[in-house]
Protein backbone atom coordinates (compact mmCIF):
# COMPACT_ATOMS: atom_id res chain seq x y z
CA UNK A 1 0.00 0.00 0.00
CA UNK A 2 1.29 3.57 -1.12
CA UNK A 3 1.57 6.21 1.29
CA UNK A 4 -1.34 7.82 -0.57
CA UNK A 5 -3.55 4.63 -0.34
CA UNK A 6 -2.96 4.70 3.59
CA UNK A 7 -3.50 8.12 4.06
CA UNK A 8 -6.67 7.73 1.89
CA UNK A 9 -7.58 4.59 3.44
CA UNK A 10 -6.98 5.92 6.97
CA UNK A 11 -8.81 9.52 6.13
CA UNK A 12 -12.62 7.72 4.83
CA UNK A 13 -11.95 5.11 7.90
CA UNK A 14 -12.33 8.77 10.42
CA UNK A 15 -13.46 11.19 8.45
CA UNK A 16 -16.61 9.64 7.16
CA UNK A 17 -18.39 11.63 4.50
CA UNK A 18 -15.84 13.78 4.34
CA UNK A 19 -13.23 15.40 2.24
CA UNK A 20 -9.57 16.18 2.53
CA UNK A 21 -7.94 19.89 2.15
CA UNK A 22 -4.38 19.22 2.46
CA UNK A 23 -2.50 22.83 2.05
CA UNK A 24 1.12 22.19 3.69
CA UNK A 25 4.10 21.53 1.77
CA UNK A 26 5.42 18.76 4.28
CA UNK A 27 2.03 17.24 4.33
CA UNK A 28 0.94 17.99 0.47
CA UNK A 29 4.89 16.17 -0.41
CA UNK A 30 3.78 13.06 1.95
CA UNK A 31 0.74 12.33 0.23
CA UNK A 32 2.14 12.88 -3.51
CA UNK A 33 5.32 12.66 -3.28
CA UNK A 34 5.66 15.97 -4.96
CA UNK A 35 7.15 19.14 -3.52
CA UNK A 36 6.39 22.75 -4.58
CA UNK A 37 6.05 25.88 -2.79
CA UNK A 38 2.60 26.27 -3.01
CA UNK A 39 -0.48 23.95 -4.28
CA UNK A 40 -3.40 21.91 -2.58
CA UNK A 41 -4.28 18.25 -2.18
CA UNK A 42 -8.13 17.46 -2.35
CA UNK A 43 -8.67 13.88 -1.07
CA UNK A 44 -12.59 12.96 -2.33
CA UNK A 45 -14.49 10.03 -1.90
CA UNK A 46 -14.48 9.38 -5.63
CA UNK A 47 -11.08 11.20 -6.75
CA UNK A 48 -7.26 12.63 -5.57
CA UNK A 49 -6.51 15.94 -6.56
CA UNK A 50 -3.23 17.69 -6.62
CA UNK A 51 -3.82 21.40 -7.41
CA UNK A 52 -0.96 23.39 -8.56
CA UNK A 53 0.00 26.82 -10.34
CA UNK A 54 1.44 27.36 -13.97
CA UNK A 55 4.91 26.96 -12.10
CA UNK A 56 4.57 23.13 -11.26
CA UNK A 57 1.85 21.86 -13.70
CA UNK A 58 3.33 20.50 -16.54
CA UNK A 59 5.95 18.43 -13.52
CA UNK A 60 3.01 17.37 -11.49
CA UNK A 61 1.27 15.84 -14.72
CA UNK A 62 4.86 13.81 -15.31
CA UNK A 63 5.61 12.92 -12.27
CA UNK A 64 3.19 12.47 -9.68
CA UNK A 65 1.14 9.04 -10.07
CA UNK A 66 -2.20 8.36 -8.63
CA UNK A 67 -3.86 11.87 -8.79
CA UNK A 68 -5.57 14.06 -11.06
CA UNK A 69 -3.21 16.97 -11.65
CA UNK A 70 -5.42 20.69 -12.01
CA UNK A 71 -3.90 24.15 -13.31
CA UNK A 72 -4.94 26.60 -10.45
CA UNK A 73 -5.27 29.31 -13.32
CA UNK A 74 -7.59 31.19 -10.89
CA UNK A 75 -6.20 30.99 -7.77
CA UNK A 76 -5.16 27.51 -5.47
CA UNK A 77 -8.20 27.85 -3.16
CA UNK A 78 -10.74 29.10 -5.56
CA UNK A 79 -9.55 26.49 -7.74
CA UNK A 80 -10.20 23.75 -4.94
CA UNK A 81 -13.73 25.71 -4.20
CA UNK A 82 -14.50 24.80 -8.24
CA UNK A 83 -13.58 21.20 -8.17
CA UNK A 84 -15.55 20.87 -4.96
CA UNK A 85 -18.90 22.43 -6.27
CA UNK A 86 -18.36 20.02 -9.70
CA UNK A 87 -17.83 17.18 -7.43
CA UNK A 88 -20.87 18.01 -4.60
CA UNK A 89 -18.64 17.82 -2.12
CA UNK A 90 -19.34 20.21 1.12
CA UNK A 91 -17.78 18.73 3.80
CA UNK A 92 -14.14 19.73 4.22
CA UNK A 93 -11.47 18.85 6.78
CA UNK A 94 -8.38 21.15 7.21
CA UNK A 95 -5.02 21.30 8.87
CA UNK A 96 -5.84 22.92 12.26
CA UNK A 97 -2.15 22.45 13.19
CA UNK A 98 -0.69 24.27 10.10
CA UNK A 99 -3.29 27.26 8.90
CA UNK A 100 -3.11 31.18 10.04
CA UNK A 101 -5.81 32.96 11.59
CA UNK A 102 -5.71 34.37 8.54
CA UNK A 103 -5.76 31.67 5.98
CA UNK A 104 -8.21 30.05 8.25
CA UNK A 105 -10.38 33.08 7.88
CA UNK A 106 -10.61 33.11 3.89
CA UNK A 107 -11.50 29.62 3.77
CA UNK A 108 -14.22 30.13 6.27
CA UNK A 109 -15.44 32.84 4.29
CA UNK A 110 -14.56 31.41 0.74
CA UNK A 111 -16.55 27.74 1.75
CA UNK A 112 -18.75 29.64 3.59
CA UNK A 113 -21.80 27.23 3.08
CA UNK A 114 -19.28 23.97 3.63
CA UNK A 115 -18.96 22.08 6.96
CA UNK A 116 -15.90 22.37 7.71
CA UNK A 117 -13.94 20.34 10.30
CA UNK A 118 -10.25 19.82 11.43
CA UNK A 119 -7.61 17.37 11.11
CA UNK A 120 -5.93 17.67 14.83
CA UNK A 121 -3.15 15.10 15.05
CA UNK A 122 -4.69 12.66 12.95
CA UNK A 123 -2.06 13.42 9.92
CA UNK A 124 1.06 13.82 12.71
CA UNK A 125 0.32 10.38 13.79
CA UNK A 126 0.17 8.90 10.61
CA UNK A 127 3.60 10.63 9.55
CA UNK A 128 5.40 9.15 12.92
CA UNK A 129 4.96 5.66 11.84
CA UNK A 130 7.32 5.56 9.02
CA UNK A 131 6.86 2.46 5.64
CA UNK A 132 9.77 0.82 5.39
CA UNK A 133 10.02 2.79 1.72
CA UNK A 134 10.91 5.82 4.52
CA UNK A 135 13.00 4.04 6.69
CA UNK A 136 15.21 3.37 3.45
CA UNK A 137 15.09 6.89 2.58
CA UNK A 138 16.06 8.03 5.82
CA UNK A 139 18.99 5.33 5.81
CA UNK A 140 20.45 6.37 2.93
CA UNK A 141 20.29 10.16 4.10
CA UNK A 142 22.44 9.22 7.65
CA UNK A 143 24.58 7.12 5.40
CA UNK A 144 25.58 10.31 3.48
CA UNK A 145 25.75 12.38 6.82
CA UNK A 146 28.31 10.18 8.02
CA UNK A 147 30.30 10.58 5.24
CA UNK A 148 30.40 14.06 5.87
CA UNK A 149 31.75 13.31 9.71
CA UNK A 150 34.50 11.43 8.42
CA UNK A 151 35.22 14.11 5.21
CA UNK A 152 35.15 17.03 8.02
CA UNK A 153 37.38 15.57 10.50
CA UNK A 154 40.33 15.85 8.06
CA UNK A 155 39.42 19.50 7.28
CA UNK A 156 39.14 20.89 10.69
CA UNK A 157 42.16 22.78 11.80
CA UNK A 158 42.98 25.63 14.11
CA UNK A 159 42.74 29.26 11.95
CA UNK A 160 39.96 28.40 10.36
CA UNK A 161 36.58 29.66 11.36
CA UNK A 162 33.23 28.45 12.18
CA UNK A 163 31.72 29.90 8.93
CA UNK A 164 33.90 27.42 7.24
CA UNK A 165 33.40 24.02 8.65
CA UNK A 166 29.69 24.79 8.06
CA UNK A 167 29.91 25.87 4.25
CA UNK A 168 32.34 22.60 3.89
CA UNK A 169 29.82 20.48 4.99
CA UNK A 170 26.85 22.17 3.31
CA UNK A 171 28.91 21.95 0.04
CA UNK A 172 29.59 18.68 0.83
CA UNK A 173 26.13 17.44 1.03
CA UNK A 174 25.34 19.81 -2.87
CA UNK A 175 28.50 17.82 -4.23
CA UNK A 176 26.52 14.31 -3.35
CA UNK A 177 23.45 15.21 -4.87
CA UNK A 178 21.44 16.14 -1.46
CA UNK A 179 21.02 19.59 1.09
CA UNK A 180 21.07 20.50 4.03
CA UNK A 181 18.14 19.32 6.15
CA UNK A 182 18.25 22.61 8.24
CA UNK A 183 20.99 24.98 9.07
CA UNK A 184 24.44 23.72 9.60
CA UNK A 185 25.76 24.40 13.51
CA UNK A 186 29.50 24.83 13.89
CA UNK A 187 30.33 26.20 16.91
CA UNK A 188 33.06 26.31 19.35
CA UNK A 189 34.93 27.46 22.58
CA UNK A 190 32.43 29.50 24.78
CA UNK A 191 29.52 29.51 21.60
CA UNK A 192 29.17 25.82 21.91
CA UNK A 193 27.64 26.63 25.60
CA UNK A 194 24.42 27.47 22.85
CA UNK A 195 22.45 24.68 21.65
CA UNK A 196 21.10 26.14 18.19
CA UNK A 197 24.35 28.90 18.12
CA UNK A 198 24.86 30.41 14.87
CA UNK A 199 28.75 29.90 13.29
CA UNK A 200 30.37 32.83 12.53
CA UNK A 201 33.59 34.00 11.78
CA UNK A 202 35.24 32.81 15.00
CA UNK A 203 38.23 31.01 14.62
CA UNK A 204 39.12 27.96 15.89
CA UNK A 205 41.36 27.66 18.78
CA UNK A 206 43.51 24.99 20.38
CA UNK A 207 42.12 22.68 23.48
CA UNK A 208 38.70 23.67 22.75
CA UNK A 209 35.20 21.94 22.28
CA UNK A 210 33.78 22.34 18.44
CA UNK A 211 30.25 21.10 18.11
CA UNK A 212 28.16 20.23 14.60
CA UNK A 213 25.30 19.26 13.93
CA UNK A 214 23.80 18.70 10.66
CA UNK A 215 22.22 16.27 8.23
CA UNK A 216 21.29 15.63 4.81
CA UNK A 217 18.19 15.95 3.01
CA UNK A 218 17.71 13.40 0.13
CA UNK A 219 14.73 12.59 -2.26
CA UNK A 220 12.50 14.53 0.99
CA UNK A 221 13.76 12.91 3.99
CA UNK A 222 16.02 14.13 6.83
CA UNK A 223 19.00 12.83 8.58
CA UNK A 224 20.11 14.67 11.95
CA UNK A 225 23.48 13.82 13.71
CA UNK A 226 25.55 15.73 16.77
CA UNK A 227 29.38 15.63 17.15
CA UNK A 228 31.31 17.85 19.59
CA UNK A 229 35.22 17.08 19.44
CA UNK A 230 37.96 18.38 20.48
CA UNK A 231 41.22 20.73 18.68
CA UNK A 232 43.72 19.79 20.90
CA UNK A 233 43.64 18.16 24.40
CA UNK A 234 40.88 17.85 26.50
CA UNK A 235 41.21 18.84 30.39
CA UNK A 236 40.18 16.24 32.66
CA UNK A 237 37.08 18.49 33.45
CA UNK A 238 36.06 18.65 29.73
CA UNK A 239 36.75 14.75 29.51
CA UNK A 240 34.43 14.41 32.76
CA UNK A 241 31.58 15.74 30.62
CA UNK A 242 31.74 14.58 27.67
CA UNK A 243 31.65 10.74 29.10
CA UNK A 244 28.47 12.04 31.25
CA UNK A 245 26.71 13.21 27.88
CA UNK A 246 27.88 10.23 26.40
CA UNK A 247 26.73 7.51 28.84
CA UNK A 248 23.26 9.32 29.39
CA UNK A 249 22.57 8.87 25.74
CA UNK A 250 23.74 5.24 26.24
CA UNK A 251 21.03 5.24 29.29
CA UNK A 252 18.42 6.55 26.84
CA UNK A 253 18.90 4.34 23.99
CA UNK A 254 19.28 1.30 26.33
CA UNK A 255 15.56 2.29 27.29
CA UNK A 256 13.95 2.45 23.47
CA UNK A 257 12.04 -0.28 23.00
CA UNK A 258 8.11 -0.36 20.81
CA UNK A 259 5.99 0.56 23.59
CA UNK A 260 7.54 2.73 25.72
CA UNK A 261 6.54 6.28 27.18
CA UNK A 262 8.39 9.10 25.44
CA UNK A 263 8.95 10.65 28.80
CA UNK A 264 10.56 7.61 29.63
CA UNK A 265 13.61 7.59 27.73
CA UNK A 266 13.88 10.95 28.49
CA UNK A 267 14.38 10.21 32.05
CA UNK A 268 17.28 8.09 31.30
CA UNK A 269 19.34 10.52 29.54
CA UNK A 270 18.01 13.23 32.17
CA UNK A 271 18.23 11.45 35.15
CA UNK A 272 21.91 10.40 34.77
CA UNK A 273 23.10 13.99 33.63
CA UNK A 274 21.16 15.31 37.11
CA UNK A 275 23.13 12.91 38.88
CA UNK A 276 26.50 14.04 38.02
CA UNK A 277 25.50 17.64 38.63
CA UNK A 278 24.65 18.42 35.25
CA UNK A 279 21.05 18.88 35.48
CA UNK A 280 20.50 22.39 35.80
CA UNK A 281 22.11 22.85 32.26
CA UNK A 282 20.05 20.07 30.47
CA UNK A 283 17.48 22.19 28.75
CA UNK A 284 16.08 20.47 25.83
CA UNK A 285 14.38 17.14 25.09
CA UNK A 286 16.28 14.24 24.90
CA UNK A 287 15.14 13.66 21.15
CA UNK A 288 12.43 14.11 18.16
CA UNK A 289 10.88 12.26 15.52
CA UNK A 290 12.04 13.27 12.41
CA UNK A 291 11.36 12.55 8.58
CA UNK A 292 10.03 14.78 6.02
CA UNK A 293 10.64 17.55 8.39
CA UNK A 294 13.88 17.55 10.90
CA UNK A 295 11.34 17.94 13.78
CA UNK A 296 7.95 15.40 13.88
CA UNK A 297 6.43 13.74 16.06
CA UNK A 298 6.71 11.49 18.44
CA UNK A 299 9.55 13.01 20.94
CA UNK A 300 11.55 11.83 23.84
CA UNK A 301 10.40 14.96 25.98
CA UNK A 302 9.42 15.09 29.68
CA UNK A 303 5.80 16.10 28.38
CA UNK A 304 5.27 13.34 25.57
CA UNK A 305 3.72 10.53 27.80
CA UNK A 306 2.63 8.67 24.55
CA UNK A 307 3.90 5.15 23.81
CA UNK A 308 6.22 5.27 20.72
CA UNK A 309 5.20 2.87 18.14
CA UNK A 310 7.29 0.57 15.87
CA UNK A 311 8.79 2.16 12.67
CA UNK A 312 9.23 5.63 14.55
CA UNK A 313 12.32 7.50 13.77
CA UNK A 314 13.66 9.83 16.46
CA UNK A 315 17.06 11.70 17.44
CA UNK A 316 18.73 11.13 21.11
CA UNK A 317 20.47 13.71 21.41
CA UNK A 318 20.98 14.31 25.43
CA UNK A 319 23.38 17.81 26.13
CA UNK A 320 25.11 19.46 28.66
CA UNK A 321 25.94 23.57 28.32
CA UNK A 322 27.49 25.56 30.95
CA UNK A 323 26.89 29.10 30.35
CA UNK A 324 29.83 31.03 29.20
CA UNK A 325 32.09 27.95 29.22
CA UNK A 326 31.62 24.87 26.74
CA UNK A 327 28.90 22.67 25.31
CA UNK A 328 28.58 18.82 24.54
CA UNK A 329 26.56 17.60 22.43
CA UNK A 330 25.69 13.99 21.15
CA UNK A 331 23.30 12.62 18.54
CA UNK A 332 22.47 9.72 17.07
CA UNK A 333 18.94 8.75 15.00
CA UNK A 334 17.28 5.32 15.54
CA UNK A 335 14.32 3.53 13.91
CA UNK A 336 12.07 1.57 16.46
CA UNK A 337 11.72 -2.17 15.65
CA UNK A 338 10.87 -5.40 16.86
CA UNK A 339 14.35 -5.76 18.60
CA UNK A 340 14.16 -2.50 20.21
CA UNK A 341 15.79 -0.25 17.91
CA UNK A 342 18.23 0.15 14.81
CA UNK A 343 20.78 2.95 15.34
CA UNK A 344 21.22 4.42 12.04
CA UNK A 345 24.30 6.44 12.94
CA UNK A 346 27.53 4.72 11.88
CA UNK A 347 29.86 7.51 13.12
CA UNK A 348 32.51 7.81 16.00
CA UNK A 349 31.26 8.72 19.85
CA UNK A 350 34.63 8.28 21.87
CA UNK A 351 35.76 11.77 22.14
CA UNK A 352 37.55 12.66 19.21
CA UNK A 353 41.38 14.70 19.51
CA UNK A 354 42.26 16.93 16.42
CA UNK A 355 45.98 17.48 16.62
Amino acid sequence: MTISERFRKNFFDTFDGCSALVLSASNRFYITRFSSSDGAVLITPDENYLIVDFRYYEMAKNSCLGFKVVLADKGILKTVKEICDKDCVNNLVLEDNFLTVSQNDKIVQLFDEFSLHYFGDFIEKLRAVKSLEEIKLIKESQKLTDEVFSHILSFIRCGITENEVAAEIEYFFKKNGAEPAFKTIAVSGKKSACPHGEPSNVLLTENSFLTMDFGAKLDGYCADMTRTVVLGKADTEMKEMYETVLQAQKNALMKIKSGVLGCEVDFAARDYISQKGYGHAFGHATGHGLGIDVHESPSFSINYKLPILKNSVLSVEPGVYLEGKYGVRIEDIVVINDNGLENLTQSNKNLIEIS
